[in-house]
């Protein structure tokens, strides 16, 4: 197991709020253009999260798959993005030269992005609620999630 080293901010100042939507980025792909992809309006203001599989995607499908993201719209309606580490750290560097790459393409270098968050396929993990509201704080530099994700 590789420790956590801690939360990078890759860009992004203050304070950025949104539910989450999201998930393993390679699994994402299968759902696009089906009955379960999210409409447009589940995007909106969002927190967007991902992660890579055991598979250790190369880098460059990364940023063909998230160019997708900003051509459908989903990039600029996102209020913030954490993104996990990577599973192993394979490609750890390169996965944030493409995700800083495709947002300076797109304008959006004020989007802020928490990177080697510890969700989905590394270790430690973290389970990631659906839908819940949940904040990226620039300043201090850390991740948290605002509402129960479950009731007694």
């Amino acid at each position: 197991m590789y420790p956590n080293q801690g939360y990078e901010l890759l860009q992004g100042s203050g304070i950025a709020q949104g539910n989450l939507i999201g998930g393993c980025i390679e699994v994402l792909e299968f759902a696009k253009g089906t009955a379960i992809w999210p409409q447009q309006e589940a995007w909106q203001n969002s927190i967007l999260f991902f992660e890579t599989s055991e598979e250790k995607t190369e880098p460059e499908l990364i940023k063909r798959w998230l160019r997708n993201y900003a051509a459908q719209g989903i990039l600029h309606q996102a209020n913030g993005m954490i993104v996990a580490k990577p599973y192993g750290e394979v490609h750890y560097e390169a996965y944030k030269e493409v995700i800083l790459s495709v947002l300076a393409e797109n304008g959006l270098h004020d989007l802020p992005v928490l990177y080697g968050v510890s969700f989905g396929h590394t270790e430690p993990k973290t389970p990631i609620p659906y839908g819940r509201l949940a904040q990226i704080d620039c300043n201090q530099v850390s991740f948290s999630i605002l509402e129960a994700a479950v009731t007694d």
